[in-house]
C-alpha cells in the first residue's frame, strides 16, 4: 500500500531582514508594509519624480550660472591687471589713485546656494585714502521676473521638500483611524511607539533618499566645475556635509511634526490644513516679516550718513593740506626724528612720509566705520535667526548660506581681503617715494616695472572649519528643532485619537 505524498510547503514570500529583539520586529513590520504602500502608489512615484527633476534642472540652472559668472570673473581680473601693469611710467602716487579692482570670486557650492551674493556686489574699487564699498550689484539689473526668485537647489530643498515631508506624514495616524484600522493594530499588541517609528522609518527613508540625490547631483556639479581658481572654497568636501547635516535635522524634524499632528488630530484633513499653514508661514510670510522687524528695530544707516560720518572723521587728518596743524605737527618730528632743520635736508623724501602717515591714520577711521557697520549687519542676522526653533528655516538659510560661502559674514571676509590689498598698493607706492624721490623733486616718476611687482589681489575663501564655526548657534537652533519636533511626536503618539 503506498502512502500518500506529503503536501508541498509554499515557497516562503521574502521578508524584511528582522532582528530577534521583540520590540524591534513590529517597527521594522510595520517600517517594510508602509515602504511598500509608498512605491505600489503611483501618486508617490510622480512626486518623487517631480521633486528629482526639480533639483536636477535648478542644479543645471546653477552649474550654467556659476560657470559664466567665474569665466567673466578671470576676464575681468585679467583686463584689470593689464591695464595696471600697462600704466607706464609715472609717479607713484598718481598710481595709487589710479586704482585697480579686487573682484569677488564666485565659489562651487554658490551653484546650490547663491545667497546674497546677487544683493551686496561682486567688485571694489581700490584707491588712494579711500575704502569704497563692494559695487556692482546683479539684482539692481535684473527683470521684474529675476527679482520673483531663481529656481535652486536651496529653495527646493527649503521649500518642496518640507511639503514632501508634511504629505508622508500628516495621515500617518489619522489616515489608520480613518479607515478603522488603528484600533485593530493597537489590539493586536502593537504599540503606539512601534507604530510611530515603523512609519517615522519608511517616511525618513524617502525623505533622505531624496535628499541624498540632491547631495549626490551637488557633489557631481563641484566635479564639473573644475575650478583651479585660488579663490576656490576651502573643505568642500566639509562643507557639503554642513549643508546636509542642516536639511537633514531641518527636513526630518518637519516629518516628526508632521507625525505628531496627525496622532492627535480630528481628521486626516485637519492635519494637513494645519501642517500647510504652518509651511506657508515657516517658508515664506515669517522670514519676510521677521527680515521687516529687524531692519526696522535696528536700520542701518544710508550710504550717504555712513560716508558723512567717515567724512567727518576724516577732518582730523592733513590729507594733502601743509598748511593743516596736524601736518605741521608731524613735519616738526620728523625733523626732530632725523635731528635736521629743513625738509630739504632729509636723507628720504618727506612726501613720501607724510602720504604713508595719513594713510595709517586713515585706516584706523575706516577700520572703526566698517566694523561698526558689520557688527550691526551680524546683530541684524543673530536676531533674524533667534525665532528659528519656531520657524526653523530662519535657521537653516543662514547654515545653507555660510556653507556654500555666499553669507554677510564671507562677504565681509572678502571686503577685509579687498582693503588690505588696497593699503598694501599705498603702502608700496609711499615706500617707493620715501626710497627713490628727492624732497622738491615734483617730477618724480617711477619706472613701468614698478607696477608689475605690486602682486595682482588672489583672494582664497577660508576653510570649512570657519564657517562650521560661524554657525554653531544655528545648528545647535536646527537640533533643537528636531529634537523638541521629535518629542511632540513621541508624546502624542503614546496616546494617540483612537476615535
Amino acid at each position: 500500500m503506498t502512502t500518500a505524498p506529503a503536501p508541498i510547503a509554499p515557497h516562503p514570500r521574502p521578508q524584511p531582514a528582522v532582528t530577534s529583539h521583540p520590540s524591534i520586529r513590529p517597527v521594522l513590520w510595520i517600517a517594510h508594509k508602509e515602504w511598500l504602500d509608498l512605491r505600489r502608489d503611483a501618486r508617490w512615484r510622480v512626486l518623487s519624480g517631480v521633486t528629482v527633476l526639480l533639483m536636477l534642472a535648478a542644479l543645471a540652472l546653477g552649474l550654467l550660472e556659476t560657470r559664466r559668472l567665474e569665466r567673466e570673473h578671470r576676464a575681468a581680473e585679467a583686463g584689470d591687471r593689464q591695464v595696471w601693469t600697462a600704466q607706464g611710467a609715472k609717479n607713484p602716487h598718481s598710481a595709487a589713485h589710479f586704482g585697480q579692482y579686487a573682484f569677488k570670486p564666485v565659489g562651487p557650492l554658490a551653484l546650490a546656494e547663491p545667497g546674497i551674493d546677487a544683493h551686496v556686489g561682486s567688485a571694489v574699487y581700490l584707491e588712494a585714502h579711500k575704502q569704497n564699498e563692494v559695487q556692482f550689484r546683479a539684482a539692481r539689473d535684473g527683470t521684474l521676473a529675476a527679482r520673483m526668485g531663481h529656481l535652486t537647489l536651496a529653495l527646493v530643498l527649503q521649500t518642496v521638500m518640507p511639503l514632501m515631508a508634511i504629505l508622508l506624514g500628516f495621515a500617518a495616524f489619522s489616515g489608520e483611524r480613518e479607515r478603522g484600522t488603528l484600533s485593530q493594530l493597537l489590539s493586536l499588541g502593537v504599540r503606539p511607539a512601534q507604530l510611530l517609528l515603523g512609519k517615522a522609518l519608511a517616511s525618513a527613508g524617502v525623505l533622505m533618499g531624496l535628499l541624498l540625490i540632491a547631495c549626490a547631483g551637488l557633489a557631481a556639479g563641484l566635479a564639473l566645475f573644475g575650478s583651479d581658481h585660488a579663490a576656490e572654497v576651502g573643505g568642500g568636501g566639509l562643507r557639503l556635509a554642513g549643508m546636509a547635516l542642516g536639511y537633514s535635522l531641518y527636513l526630518l524634524g518637519f516629518l516628526a511634526l508632521a507625525l505628531a499632528v496627525s496622532a492627535r488630530a480630528r481628521s486626516s484633513r485637519t492635519a494637513l490644513v494645519g501642517l500647510l499653514i504652518f509651511w506657508l508661514l515657516n517658508s515664506f510670510l515669517v522670514p519676510r516679516g521677521v527680515t521687516d522687524l529687524v531692519r526696522n528695530a535696528d536700520p542701518l544707516s544710508t550710504t550717504l550718513a555712513f560716508r558723512a560720518a567717515i567724512a567727518d572723521d576724516k577732518k582730523s587728518l592733513f590729507g594733502h593740506d601743509e598748511n593743516h596743524p596736524g601736518f605741521l605737527a608731524f613735519r616738526d618730528r620728523v625733523l626732530r626724528q632725523y635731528q635736521v632743520k629743513r625738509v630739504e635736508d632729509l636723507p628720504v623724501s618727506f612726501r613720501g612720509l607724510s602720504l604713508r602717515e595719513d594713510d595709517e591714520a586713515g585706516y584706523r577711521i575706516f577700520d572703526r566705520h566698517f566694523d561698526k557697520l558689520q557688527a550691526q549687519v551680524e546683530r541684524q542676522d543673530a536676531w533674524r535667526s533667534a525665532p528659528g526653533i519656531l520657524f526653523p528655516m530662519l535657521a537653516l538659510q543662514p547654515v545653507s548660506m555660510a556653507m556654500a560661502g555666499t553669507d554677510n559674514r564671507h562677504h565681509h571676509h572678502f571686503a577685509k581681503a579687498a582693503e588690505a590689498h588696497r593699503r598694501l598698493i599705498q603702502t608700496a607706492a609711499s615706500q617707493d617715494l620715501i626710497d627713490h624721490a628727492k624732497n622738491g623733486d615734483a617730477d618724480y616718476v617711477a619706472s613701468e616695472s614698478t607696477w608689475a611687482r605690486i602682486p595682482a589681489f588672489a583672494y582664497r575663501q577660508p576653510g570649512a572649519g570657519w564657517a562650521w564655526q560661524g554657525q554653531t548657534r544655528n545648528l545647535l537652533t536646527l537640533t533643537l528643532w528636531f529634537s523638541t519636533c521629535s518629542a511632540l511626536a513621541w508624546f502624542a503618539a503614546q496616546r494617540p485619537r483612537v476615535l
